[in-house]
């Protein structure tokens, strides 16, 4: 796998995953669970980069073997659609009672430690403390300015 560029521990989650979603034990998994696989290798791929990178819809289509995960692993891994600071605001907009582009604080921390990559109370103090406006009397605090900040910090 070192012409792939995968390192062992990668390696070693999508052989862990494979044997999971290998429910024969026939040395295949139904590519209908090729979303699941990739997940559970800490990846977060689309449902369209799943189906570009060789995920099936339906159960029974195709199957794959170890050999096939190790490259769609590194297809969806080097994928780039993944979301970005526009995707976070319309979802942040999901939170905005007053229709002004702020959120209440306590909501984008709970948010934080509890959805997606989940951070720790201390990270997410650290981090609100370091990229977030601070909250108005109502506990309201503007996302925009946390967002750009935070998607400026991956570049």
């Amino acid at each position: 796998m070192a012409e792939l560029g995968l390192k062992k521990k990668e390696i070693d989650a999508i052989e862990f995953a494979f044997d999971v979603y290998d429910f024969k034990g026939d040395g295949k998994v139904d590519a209908f669970y090729a979303g699941d696989l990739l997940r559970a290798c800490n990846l977060n791929p689309t449902l369209k980069t799943i189906a570009e990178i060789g995920g099936e819809s339906q159960k029974g289509k195709k199957f794959l073997s170890k050999a096939d995960c190790f490259p769609l692993f590194k297809a969806a891994k080097d994928s780039k659609d993944q979301g970005g600071l526009h995707d976070f605001v319309e979802i942040l907009k999901l939170y905005d009672k007053n229709n002004d582009d702020t959120m209440l604080g306590h909501e984008l921390f709970r948010l934080l430690t509890n959805l997606g990559e989940k951070l720790t109370k201390e990270e997410t103090k650290g981090l609100m403390k370091e990229l977030c406006e601070p909250e108005d009397d109502e506990g309201f605090m503007p996302f925009k300015p946390f967002l750009e900040r935070m998607c400026s910090a991956e570049k």
